[in-house]
Order: C-alpha cells, then sequence, then structure tokens
C-alpha cells in the first residue's frame, strides 16, 4: 500500500483533483493535510507528500484575506505552520512532489535549486504540451497541461547530475527537477489533469524498483563505506606518511596519537594516586560555513565526548577562530560563537582560552578549532578498542536521525562555489548539550566503576566508523587476529524509518558506543537508566574478521575487516605554495567576546580569557600542581609562552593542521610536519595527538597555512 499525503492550504484551486489523481486505488491511501498541521505523526509509514498547485492562497501576501495584498507566488505558503513538516520529511527521506505553485514553494524553501520566473509572453499560459521523460532507464514522451504565469525556470547552478532534470518541454527547457537524492520532486505541468500515464511512470519512478527489485545491499552499503572509510576525514590517506614522523614518545606519555585523545602523566595525589591528562584538538570548519551555529556547536560537543570516551572529565575547552573580513563572514562569526558558548555553557565546562583572528582568505572557508583537557585517574582509563571475540557493542545516547549524512566526505572536498545549499545544510548535525551533560555523567560513572571494556564517540562516519574502529585496535592490541563484529540495525534508537544504510552513518549527534563483556552489561544498564539515556545492544564481536551489517536477522552486507583499511594517496607535491596571500591576519581583542562564556565553572580556572595573552592556567588541585595552556600557530610562540613560567615542565603538544586543497597546499603542510617534529624533539615536547583540516579552498582559493598549535606544560 502506498500511503500519499496532500497538503491543503486555503483557496487551492486543485486540492480534490490531485486527491483523486493519487487515490487511484483502494489499496493505497490518501488524505489530506491542512496547511497550520505541525503533528510529525502525519509522516509516519508516509511515501509521498503532494504539494498540489493552483492554490490562489500561495500567490498572494497579506495580513488578513480582507485586507491589501502583494503577489508573491509561494511566499505565503511559506509561512504556513506546515513549512516545518514539509521540512521533517525532508529530515525523514520521505518522496516529496510539487506542483506547479507546490514546486515554487520547494524552491523558495532552498529544496530544489534554482526559481520560477514570470513567462516571457508576460501572461497566464494554459495549453496542452508534450514532455519527455528521461529518469536512469525510464525515457518517454507525454502531454501534460499547463496552466502558469509564472512557469520559466531558470538555475544558474549547474547541477552534478544532469539526470536531476527528470522532465523538459519539446524545446528542451525545464519542465521538472529533483534533488540529488532524487527524493524532492517539482514540475511545472499538471498531471492531475486526466494524464494517467504519468502518473504510472512518476509513481515507477519513486517506488518500482524498491518495491519489484530486491535492492543490493552489499552494493548500496560497500559504496557508503568506503567513501567514508577512504575519505581524506577519516582516513588521513594523504597526510599519514608524513605524520608518522612526528616526535610522540616520552616517559611521561601513557597515550599518544592514534586514540580518541592523547594522555600524559602528571603525578600522584598525596594519597598515591596517579592522575593524568587526556588532551584533544579538533576542527569542525566545513559546518560552520554551511550552519555556524549548529556547526561550531557540534565542534564542541565532538571535542567533549573524545575527552570523557578515555574515561576522563573534561576540564576546559579552549576555540581557535579564523573568519574573514566582509559581512557575511561577520554574521558567521557571531552566530559561531553563540553555538560555542551555547554548548559550553550548558554542559558545565570552562572555556579557558582561545583567539580569534581576521583574513580575506577565509571569507568562504572559516576555521572553528576546538581544543579540550579532562583529567582521570590512571587507573580508570578506557582505551576505543574491544578485547575479545565476545564482547558487546552498546548504543548510547540520542536516536539516530538522518543528520550529518555523508558529513565526513562532505569535509573531504572543497567548496565549489559560496552557495550553501539545503544538500551541504543536510550534512551538519543538531546539537543537544543537556543530552550531553548526561552522557558525561554516565560514561564517567562507568569509568570510575571499571565496567566497561572499550569506549568510542560516534563523531565522523557514525556507527560505522565507531564499530569499525574498536575492532581495528583490538586487532592492533590483542594478538586476536580474526576479530569481527556483527552490527544489528534493526536494534538502533531511531528518530523515524531510515534507509539501512543511512542508519549505520548517520552522524547524529549526543552518540556513545560502549564495549562490555556480558557480566557488566546490566550494571551498565543501571547508570544509563539512572541518567535517563536509552540506550541498546546493537553488535557483537566474532572470530570471522568480517565487518557484517544484519537487518531482523538478514544479512545485509559482509567484507572482510582489512578490506576496508583506506590506501594512502600519494599526492605529487608543488614546489611551493603560491595560491594565497601570505599578508598575516589581523587578530581582534574583543575582550566582550570572551564574556559569552563560562570561563570559571568548575573552580579550577586561575587565568583564563578575561585577561590578555595566550595562555591560560589551570588549578589541579588533586596533585597540588598547575597546568599552563599556550598556543599558537608555531612551535616557537607556544614554547616562548611557556617559558615565560618558572618551575614548568612541557609535557606535550596537539597540533590542528589547517590547509587548502592538497594539490596546493602540500609543500607548506609538509614543510609545517617537518619545523613541527624537529622542535618537539630537540626540546623533548611529545606531539600527543592532532587533526589534520584539508580541502579549506572554494573556487581554488585556499586559506592561508593555518596551523594551530596548543602546547601543556605542569608545575615542578
Amino acid at each position: 500500500m502506498i500511503n500519499v499525503g496532500i497538503i491543503r492550504y486555503p483557496g487551492s484551486n486543485c486540492d480534490l483533483e490531485t486527491f483523486r489523481y493519487f487515490n487511484f486505488n483502494d489499496e493505497n491511501k490518501c488524505f489530506f493535510i491542512w496547511h497550520k498541521e505541525t503533528d510529525f505523526s502525519l509522516l509516519n509509514d508516509l511515501d509521498l507528500l503532494v504539494l498540489p498547485g493552483g492554490f490562489a492562497f500561495g500567490d498572494r501576501i497579506y495580513n488578513k484575506a480582507t485586507e491589501n495584498y502583494i503577489i508573491s507566488p509561494g511566499t505565503m505558503a511559506l509561512q504556513s505552520p506546515v513549512s516545518i513538516l514539509i521540512q521533517e520529511a525532508v529530515n525523514r527521506n520521505i518522496a516529496i512532489l510539487g506542483i506547479c505553485n507546490g514546486f515554487q514553494i520547494l524552491t523558495q524553501m532552498n529544496l530544489l535549486p534554482g526559481k520560477l520566473l514570470l513567462n516571457d509572453c508576460k501572461k497566464f499560459v494554459c495549453k496542452k504540451v508534450k514532455c519527455n521523460v528521461s529518469y536512469e532507464d525510464i525515457k518517454n514522451s507525454t502531454e501534460l497541461y499547463i496552466a502558469n504565469s509564472y512557469g520559466k525556470y531558470v538555475n544558474n547552478e549547474k547541477l552534478k547530475n544532469d539526470e536531476c532534470y527528470f522532465l523538459r518541454y519539446e524545446d528542451k527547457s525545464i519542465a521538472g527537477v529533483c534533488n540529488m537524492k532524487k527524493k524532492i520532486f517539482g514540475m511545472m505541468p499538471h498531471p492531475e489533469r486526466n494524464n494517467l500515464d504519468f502518473k504510472n511512470t512518476f509513481f515507477q519512478m519513486l517506488f518500482y524498483q524498491e518495491q519489484i527489485i530486491e535492492p543490493n545491499y552489499q552494493m548500496i552499503f560497500d559504496k557508503s563505506i568506503k567513501e567514508l572509510m577512504f575519505s581524506e576525514h577519516i582516513s588521513y590517506k594523504t597526510t599519514k606518511k608524513y605524520l608518522r614522523n612526528l616526535h610522540t614518545k616520552e616517559p611521561w606519555v601513557v597515550q599518544g596519537p592514534g586514540e580518541n585523545a592523547g594522555i600524559v602523566d602528571i603525578g600522584k595525589s598525596p594519597d598515591g594516586t596517579e592522575y593524568c591528562i587526556a588532551i584533544r584538538i579538533e576542527s569542525h570548519n566545513h559546518p560552520t560555513f554551511i550552519d555556524p551555529f549548529e556547526g561550531a556547536a557540534t565542534g564542541v560537543g565532538g571535542i567533549l565526548r573524545d575527552i570523557f570516551t578515555m574515561g576522563a572529565r573534561p576540564i576546559g575547552i579552549l576555540d581557535f577562530l579564523r573568519f574573514g573580513v566582509d559581512t557575511n563572514s561577520n554574521q558567521l562569526l557571531n552566530k559561531a560563537i553563540q553555538g560555542i558558548s551555547y554548548y559550553g555553557n550548558c554542559i558545565g565546562v570552562p572555556n579557558i582560552g582561545g583567539d580569534l583572528y581576521l583574513h580575506p582568505s577565509y571569507n568562504t572557508n572559516p576555521l572553528v578549532n576546538v581544543g579540550c583537557l579532562g583529567i582521570l585517574k590512571k587507573e580508570n582509563i578506557i582505551y576505543g578498542n574491544v578485547k575479545n571475540n565476545n564482547n558487546y557493542l552498546i548504543y548510547v545516547g540520542s536516536k539516530t536521525g538522518n543528520e550529518g549524512i555523508n558529513g565526513a566526505a562532505m569535509a573531504s572536498n572543497t567548496f565549489a562555489n559560496s552557495n550553501v545549499s539545503e544538500e551541504l545544510k543536510s550534512n551538519v548535525q543538531k546539537s543537544d548539550p543537556f543530552l550531553e551533560k548526561l552522557l558525561l555523567e554516565a560514561c564517567c560513572e562507568i569509568a570510575d566503576k571499571k565496567l566497561a571494556d572499550g569506549m568510542q564517540d560516534m563523531g565522523a562516519g557514525g556507527m560505522l566508523c565507531a564499530t569499525l574502529e574498536v575492532v581495528k585496535r583490538g586487532i592492533e592490541k590483542t594478538e586476536i587476529q580474526d576479530l569481527g563484529c556483527e552490527i544489528y540495525l534493526d536494534k538502533v534508537p531511531t528518530k523515524y524509518d531510515m534507509e539501512f544504510n543511512n542508519i549505520l552513518i548517520s552522524e547524529s549527534q549526543e552518540r556513545m558506543l560502549i564495549v562490555a563483556n556480558e557480566t557488566n552489561l546490566p550494571k551498565i544498564s543501571e547508570i544509563f537508566e539512572k541518567w535517563d539515556l536509552e540506550y541498546a545492544v546493537i553488535g557483537k564481536t566474532n572470530n570471522s574478521s568480517k565487518y557484517q551489517v544484519y537487518y531482523n536477522n538478514k544479512l545485509l552486507y559482509s567484507d572482510n575487516i582489512f578490506n576496508l583499511d583506506s590506501p594512502e594517496d600519494y599526492i605529487n607535491i608543488p614546489t611551493k605554495y603560491t595560491k594565497v596571500n601570505q599578508t598575516h591576519p589581523t587578530k581582534i581583542k574583543n575582550p566582550h567576546l570572551w564574556t559569552m562564556y563560562d570561563s570559571t565553572v568548575g573552580n579550577r580556572t586561575l587565568k583564563g580569557p578575561d585577561k590578555p595573552g595566550h595562555y591560560a592556567i589551570l588549578d589541579i588541585y588533586e596533585v597540588n600542581k598547575q597546568l599552563i595552556l599556550t598556543w599558537g600557530e608555531t612551535f616557537d610562540k607556544c614554547y616562548e609562552k611557556m617559558k615565560l613560567f618558572e618551575n614548568v615542565k612541557p609535557l606535550c603538544i596537539v597540533n590542528c593542521l589547517n590547509f587548502g586543497d592538497p594539490k596546493y597546499s602540500l609543500y607548506d603542510l609538509r614543510e609545517t610536519i617537518i619545523d613541527l617534529g624537529s622542535k618537539c624533539k630537540l626540546h623533548n615536547i611529545p606531539v600527543v595527538g592532532g587533526n589534520v583540516s584539508l580541502y579549506n579552498t572554494t573556487n581554488t582559493q585556499s586559506i592561508r597555512p593555518t596551523p594551530i598549535l596548543l602546547m601543556m606544560g605542569i608545575t615542578t
């Protein structure tokens, strides 16, 4: 049965005939949705949402129907509450069709590219026209009625796939367009005006392959999995050959690069307890340009999870901002700061420092780098790996939705232009710091009670990357070379019905993966219930050497774990990097900026962002010492600031290497790593972690090379 919902706006001219058109079979369900509806349950089990054409309500704007108005097709309908329902249907990947004025609304909501203009003749036109359908292997011709004034479709942005123009008039002009995912369709002709042939064609386009042909899940999953796992953002395929030469080992290093965070020993408390500091830095650059509030906020959320997934309690965050100098950049900056403060303030971790610089090269590629550190007892460290072939994989946190699909792949590409499409916006996750606070407390309690064999944040690549990483690290750290796992997608808590592969690769925020043995499952469950968290056992390790995905006991995908390792990518190194204006950026000294951040919560901040200087001081009362943090774009700047303090031992450094397209920037990246490696070795300061953010390029214009270095020392 196909369920069809038809949005009914007041004054619609074509709603009744659209209902009759789609209610063509007693086995199908067709129903109206009033334009003021916001009940998401109406979308449950919905197969198609239709925005009919011909509604006069959508053609004009007014305060009251009896008062003055202006003509602006589609604008009034955008203000209807049902727009929220339309957006939710997009989030759920429900098929959407907009006809004539409905098409107009979809373009105005930026759900379809382009726009509709007044006809060249400047008049209303009603006539039957010949149209050609071209959609995958469906090719035919049909006759349809047009009835419009605003029927001229234009699109200045070239679509990546010409098949998105699924319907054309005889003169080759565009009559219908769909989005890249082929879930949202818009067309100017009116199929409901007695054209049954097109209805059959359209339903074949939407549902034929789903209902008649069993999808090749092995192929679908293979494409999604390898696109993500082989992306630069996850695999570091271009840079790992350089990074492995960094100086990473000293006696006080407990964990170097390769885990969720680096860990260094800071000594014992008076009662003999050994304490450590976990530290990490990450970037959230592309998401910030697309959606600055959520992009920056989720950057904070992600770095916090990297810290408490190691069993550490976060005690400080730092943000390093690089933005452009135009009006749009100023707007992006203000929203990014709001996102950072919202997340950090809500979760109760102080923002203890950072900096802000402006430069034209960041106009369309702003940088948001976030650092975080946490304290933990050495005996409570949790690593991100499984320990044996009978571990349970436990999902906890937010329900999974279609947020952030292919986010890591998006971050591994340049921007073609400065326009932000709805498809790009869908790659940015949504944040919930209140839920993250519950996760933090639950995970810290699990660490204190030593109940987890392993723990991993579901960040880039979502559940796919998290489950693969714990198994791969398990193979590296144990002698069990045939470790594998099976994943049960039907056990994953989801917000709504989702495509199977999207459940696996979703990057919904505030989710963790706990690795545990059967004995500790009941105790872990009690902790999650105490903190009101939803959880489920979504997988188990085995001796198969394979990564296997199931849904309702049906095997959808299977491949050897080692086939999912990305090969190194050897890009030719340019002799010199000359694309970017190498002028120095302008530092912004704005004390009001830092007052938006809670810098004193936790009662450890001895010197925070309220006072000038590229350094912060934290009280580590557990061991009667102080932590000193310094930062800059060069090792020398960090080290010179650190040496101003007496009796301070530099412990480590973490780096966030922000560069443009590697075709142009690899020379500068390599030189930066060589310089960092030699100076770290000279001064016995190990690199314990970091991040590489490439492809910060728009229209071939790259950012200036921007390494962000964060150094940490401790009083002796």
